[in-house]
């Protein structure tokens, strides 16, 4: 979904985009053999089945060691699948028109990307860049959706921000962590035509021009007569001077300056040959690293182009500072751990507050940004602190200009919350749930924290009727969509089962029990409000 409204694009489109930089796809459809663990699925329904071996004949169920020695013996394994690469193609693809269900399908599908990503890149040396760029690249979005609120206007512009200002240095610094070398020279992130910008530096380091070099592909090329010709490294010590130039390397170096894409076979076949007259001190792998480097900085190019103009706002695209101050993963998300007390370096924690300051501010100088005019705080600030709820009382957002029509949904649910209609209010909860995605920024975990607990107040009250039914039937959908969109987005901690005994635990305890004592406390007093009222839900 290209950024056609005030919604920003989903992460099963990010997702594609993030594929087609990497030049995944091919056109061999091989069989591709991958190691994937149990789906969550399948999980859940050994959980079921553990729980019903220990229930007991009076209806109560055994201790949590009786269930824990169940699951181990009932625990589904890990498995081997054959599938074609261009099926996982087609996954990508029709995601890419409508989103990830849930995160456990995100992780899932995470698991065969990895795997292609090794089968494609591993024979030049550059898989672990290619994967920690996949990984870190969704990372960084998530935290981008999670921190940048809406307006009402198109969000072409913040998208392009991110892929052009975001994304490119991130492979540049991936490139530079993962690699000691640091003798070749840092590109310019601004640089139009990185592909190009490449060959023109390593003819550079090498002292080899292109024209010398499409004359070794034609040497190549020439059917030996007589003795064996040599090839390589030592076909660079033969006379190439009456060559003429190779017409095929010709037209790979003169599409360097089109918008095309490159795949990493076509261009990287062309420019390999000056790996052999590297200078000493500079690696072949550092060669191949800054070669993908150049062509996922291109196709990442490619794809700003594709949503129109693009002009950079000074400061207001720079989401992350200069290259080489990119971590693996984001900045928020360094801080969320240890606020979860997870001991981590001191100096690694200010330079990632640095971090996360830049992107913030960045955020507010973008023009489809709501963040700086509504006065947002950040999403950590309005997770772990008790006095940013404001946002879920009264009508806020209408002394804005340009607000989207969310906060209208939002806000007209409120008033029905504050009249006991239920009905109304699951109605205009489920308009906003919609709108918010991709919109909210960080007032999603207010509206988010608002919905589960409008949900659990529903409940509660139904309960008492005997009527959980009408809960299922009504409510049931709206609490678990916003949960599935606030776990993939990262607003909620993801919970991870451990293999063996399918015992849940959350990667953020901290953030969960914050979360759950704010959704109880709602919870409370919307069930007194619906009471007050006298309303049916």
């Amino acid at each position: 979904m290209l950024p056609t409204s005030n919604q920003l694009p989903t992460l099963g489109y990010l997702h594609k985009v993030v594929c087609d930089c990497l030049g995944l796809w091919t056109s061999d459809n091989q069989d591709v053999t991958f190691n994937v663990t149990a789906t969550e699925k399948d999980r859940r329904a050994a959980l079921r089945k553990a729980f019903q071996s220990i229930k007991k004949d009076d209806g109560l169920y055994g201790a949590l060691d009786d269930l824990v020695a169940v699951t181990t013996e009932l625990a589904p394994e890990d498995a081997q699948k054959v599938k074609k690469s261009r099926t996982i193609q087609t996954y990508v693809n029709l995601l890419s028109n409508d989103d990830f269900e849930s995160v456990d399908e995100y992780m899932e599908l995470r698991q065969y990307i990895q795997t292609l990503i090794a089968e494609r890149y591993s024979r030049w040396g550059i898989s672990e860049l290619a994967t920690g760029f996949y990984i870190s690249a969704l990372a960084y979005y998530r935290e981008f959706v999670r921190e940048h609120a809406c307006n009402a206007q198109q969000q072409k512009h913040s998208f392009q921000c991110f892929l052009s200002q975001n994304l490119r240095p991130l492979i540049s610094s991936l490139a530079c962590t993962l690699l000691a070398d640091d003798s070749w020279p840092a590109a310019n992130q601004d640089e139009q035509w990185p592909l190009r910008g490449f060959a023109d530096a390593a003819c550079q380091i090498t002292g080899i021009s292109l024209h010398k070099l499409h004359q070794y592909h034609e040497f190549h090329k020439e059917k030996p007569i007589g003795e064996q010709k040599p090839i390589g490294e030592q076909a660079w010590s033969c006379d190439l001077t009456s060559l003429p130039v190779n017409t095929r390397s010709k037209q790979v170096v003169d599409r360097l300056r089109k918008p095309s894409r490159m795949k990493w076979e076509t261009f990287y076949a062309t420019v390999q040959p000056l790996a052999y007259q590297l200078p000493e001190g500079t690696q072949e792998q550092t060669f191949a690293a800054q070669a993908f480097v150049a062509m996922v900085a291109h196709n990442l190019n490619g794809h700003v182009s594709d949503c129109g103009p693009f002009e950079p706002q000074g400061e207001a695209c720079n989401t992350h500072g200069q290259p080489g101050q990119h971590y693996s993963i984001p900045s928020s998300d360094f801080i969320d751990l240890r606020l979860n007390n997870l001991p981590i370096d001191d100096d690694v924690c200010a330079q990632q507050a640095q971090n996360y300051q830049s992107l913030l501010n960045s955020i507010r100088g973008l023009p489809g940004s709501l963040n700086l005019a509504a006065g947002i705080p950040n999403s950590l600030e309005l997770t772990y602190q008790p006095e940013n709820n404001r946002f879920t009382e009264d009508a806020w957002h209408l002394a804005l200009d340009n607000y989207p029509g969310w906060l209208d949904e939002w806000g007209y649910a409120r008033v029905a919350i504050s009249t006991g209609d239920g009905t109304k209010a699951l109605a205009h909860f489920t308009n906003a749930l919609i709108q918010a995605k991709y919109a909210a920024g960080p007032l999603f975990i207010p509206f988010y924290i608002q919905v589960c607990a409008f949900c659990k107040s529903q409940y509660q009250l139904l309960s008492r009727r005997n009527e959980e039914e009408l809960f299922d039937r009504f409510y049931s959908g709206l609490g678990s969509a916003a949960a599935e969109y606030a776990e993939l987005l990262g607003y909620a901690p993801y919970f991870q089962r451990d293999p063996k005994t399918l015992i849940p635990r959350s990667v953020l305890p901290a953030r969960t029990t914050v979360l759950f004592d704010k959704t109880n406390a709602l919870a409370k007093r919307l069930v007194r409000i619906f009471e007050a009222n006298g309303h049916p839900s």
